[in-house]
């Protein structure tokens, strides 16, 4: 039992992991396109060689390592001497205000190449070859003149006759405490730049545009299905979508949009990312942490994330790793609550899959803040949104998974609940089926003892005393012995029908003696007529109630008149017949006279429908025959007894 449960489990497990494979492969084979590992190339005093270099198929990695001259934004003019350029200080610290960057490449001549990167923190202006050739912002000796701007810089070179190139890159930075630093620079033909950025923007459109695509999809299944871990997922995805800054920056936000708004969304998307992973953790494992904490835990990141708007610029990065610090005890103490729930009750499949996901999340969110400080790359594209990615599928397949079982148990409730309405409506029909059964022989008393007891005010009782007394006294056997079997079926002893040889004139004759006096009350006359030379196999008792309904409903129907009960024999049946001279009944009605709880009048509707079920019960049939203003006929068949 237990192996088949495991793989029953694997089957509910084996076409989302397929569909993950598939887009794990479709990830490798195009998204990966973009490059992530190149051979380098390392400048020597400032000047990099690549005469010898062949760019024809390879990009290179340009290490930053070029001439530095702090606290001062130089033009090529204040080169142009070499006798009297500038000193640099290649071993100062940084200058977090302002400073100059040279690099000179020795190239074969007339050799096109192009650089890549992001702009220096936090505004460029570019010269190549003694022309300004770029302006990111507005590069200032003036703080309050000085305009910041963060952009994806692609420069094409060209090295003349003399294959000498020289790049220019004055920087300031009034932002914050940290930058002025040369971005991750990529070299190479212009052919395999150009093919390296089709490659990255491919990345970021299909990983982070698909987590925003993910994320309004999350966000409508939050809000029809009111589900939690569909509102964490999508919480998620926009945040981690927003990490890659070639995605966000670049070809999301509005060039008119104010740097200092920009910065700030940027740093309090990365503030946002252990928080979501936080939520995420608390959604998907709601039980281990109290509503006091996450309502602790909640306060507290709307109050860092109301700062982030509030703070001087230079003290963002602080607050962001406040952020990250902040959050670490929370999802540590989850953690911990979580695992010690094991204790009570062993993980499934789904808790150990969506623990592992969170987990794995983690993990790369650890990574990524631990390698932001020293690469340039993970600092602008993280490596979060791939992991997100991966993290999402697997929890959007948990998640499917429990939407499913939940399904499937409000469906078998569904079920319980429709089939105890149908035990409820089935129960219904048996008390009214029961209450019509009781009242017939009651009826029959009280006719009996009513007549007696109009003939004791007149005078003394007629001959036919004993013989009313007798009827009286068998209906109240009759009446004991349904009783009896009533109590045998609801404690669930209720036996079959006995079947035997029946004389038909002794059912009339019972018959008669039961409903004269409830025919006479309408004044009818009931009279019987046996035609059939043969016995009838089946139940004495319960034929007698099939005759007793029919004429009841006769009885009905008919006043003044004559009802009339007959027996002739047909090839192997007996055919018995009770007519009446009644009003007959309305066409309309005559479709549904044998479906139960169908009336034309206050009774239950359920004699035609009894007598029904017991002639078939005896393998006969029972049909209206005639039907008009003169009256009706309804005959039944039971089956000869053998001889």
């Amino acid at each position: 039992m237990k192996w088949e449960r495991t793989l029953k489990a694997a089957r509910q497990f084996l076409v989302p992991a397929l569909v993950l494979a598939l887009i794990i492969a479709f990830y490798s084979f195009c998204v990966g396109r973009a490059q992530t590992e190149f051979p380098v190339l390392r400048p020597q005093d400032g000047v990099l060689d690549v005469r010898e270099t062949d760019f024809s198929s390879d990009v290179y990695h340009l290490v930053n390592k070029w001439d530095y001259y702090p606290g001062q934004l130089l033009s090529p003019d204040a080169f142009a001497d070499p006798t009297a350029a500038p000193e640099k200080d290649n071993d100062s610290p940084i200058d977090v205000e302002k400073g100059t960057y040279r690099l000179r490449i020795l190239a074969k001549p007339n050799a096109y190449l192009t650089v890549c990167s992001f702009s220096i923190d936090y505004s460029t202006r570019i010269f190549v070859n003694g022309k300004e050739v770029r302006s990111i912002g507005f590069v200032s000796d003036d703080p309050a003149r000085a305009v910041p701007r963060v952009r994806y810089v692609t420069l094409p070179l060209y090295s003349g006759d003399s294959g000498e190139i020289e790049i220019i890159y004055q920087c300031a930075n009034y932002v914050h405490n940290e930058g002025g630093f040369i971005q991750n620079t990529l070299i190479s033909t212009p052919e395999n730049i150009d093919e390296y950025q089709r490659g990255l923007t491919l990345n970021a459109m299909i990983v982070s545009g698909g987590l925003l695509m993910l994320c309004f999809y999350f966000l409508l299944c939050a809000a029809f299905q009111k589900n939690r871990e569909y509102a964490a997922l999508a919480a998620c995805c926009l945040v981690i979508a927003m990490r890659n800054q070639f995605f966000s920056v670049q070809h999301l936000m509005p060039p008119t949009l104010s740097f200092y708004i920009e910065y700030r969304l940027v740093i309090l998307d990365v503030s946002w990312i252990p928080m979501v992973t936080v939520f995420l953790f608390f959604a998907f494992f709601r039980e281990s942490a109290g509503k006091k904490t996450l309502l602790c835990f909640a306060c507290l990141c709307l109050l860092l994330s109301a700062l982030h708007f509030i703070v001087d610029t230079h003290d963002l990065v602080l607050l962001c790793h406040v952020c990250y610090y902040a959050c670490a005890p929370f999802a540590l103490w989850f953690l911990l609550r979580h695992l010690w729930s094991f204790r009570r009750q062993k993980p499934g499949v789904l808790d150990i899959v969506t623990l592992l996901a969170i987990l794995f999340f983690t993990f790369m969110l650890i990574r990524e803040g631990t390698a932001s400080g020293s690469n340039s790359s993970i600092n602008h594209f993280g490596v979060t949104p791939l992991a997100m990615v991966v993290c999402i599928l697997l929890l959007a397949i948990v998640n499917n998974e429990k939407i499913n079982r939940q399904t499937a148990q409000l469906r078998k409730e569904m079920q319980r609940n429709e089939l105890l309405l149908q035990m409820n409506a089935t129960n219904n029909d048996f008390l009214r089926t029961v209450a019509h059964e009781l009242k017939t022989p009651l009826t029959v008393i009280s006719g009996y003892a009513q007549l007696m007891e109009r003939q004791m005010e007149r005078g003394p009782l007629s001959e036919k005393a004993p013989e009313r007394l007798k009827t009286i006294q068998s209906e109240a056997d009759r009446l004991a012995e349904m009783v009896s079997q009533l109590m045998d079926y609801t404690y669930g002893h209720e036996k079959d029908a006995e079947m035997t040889a029946v004389d038909i004139d002794e059912l009339f004759r019972s018959a008669s003696a039961i409903m004269t006096p409830v025919c006479a009350k309408k004044n009818n006359t009931l009279t019987v007529h046996n035609g059939s030379a043969s016995n009838i196999h089946g139940n004495a008792e319960l034929l007698l109630q099939v005759l007793i309904n029919l004429i009841v409903n006769a009885t009905r129907h008919t006043e003044s008149g004559q009802i009339t009960v007959s027996a002739q024999d047909n090839v192997g049946f007996v055919e018995i017949t009770v007519s009446d001279t009644g009003d007959g009944i309305s066409p309309e009605a005559v479709p549904h006279i044998f479906e139960k709880g169908y009336s034309t009048d206050d009774s239950r509707g359920l004699g035609l429908a009894i007598c029904m079920d017991t002639v078939r019960l005896h393998g006969g049939t029972l049909e209206l025959v005639s039907n008009s203003p003169d009256g009706a006929s309804f005959r039944f068949t039971v089956p000869k007894e053998a001889i």
